[in-house]
């Protein structure tokens, strides 16, 4: 059966946090993997299955990698969505 107590206002700013946490973390992921492979395609210059590394990067390996991260935060959102909210009484600050 599933807990329906609502989540203290101190629960949920902490859970508010922790996304925003994991949202700049992905986003970060998200920024490196977007622009360093363009940024080094010149130096990716070695054939990958008979293509352009760089172009590989950039036709398959970087949308793959963006559903992985998709992928990532959807099971940690679904981690936390499904842990009870934490019980803030007698806890201090």
């Amino acid at each position: 059966m599933p807990d329906n107590r609502a989540p203290t206002p101190i629960a949920a700013r902490r859970y508010w946090r922790r996304n925003l946490i994991l949202i700049a973390i992905l986003g970060a992921c998200w920024a490196a993997l977007t622009f360093l492979p363009a940024y080094f395609a010149r130096e990716l210059s070695f054939d990958f299955i008979g293509w352009p590394f760089s172009f590989w990067m950039a036709a398959y390996g970087a949308p793959l990698l963006y559903l992985v991260l998709i992928g990532i935060y959807a099971r940690v959102m679904n981690r936390a969505d499904e842990r009870p909210p934490e019980d803030d009484a007698g806890r201090s600050g």
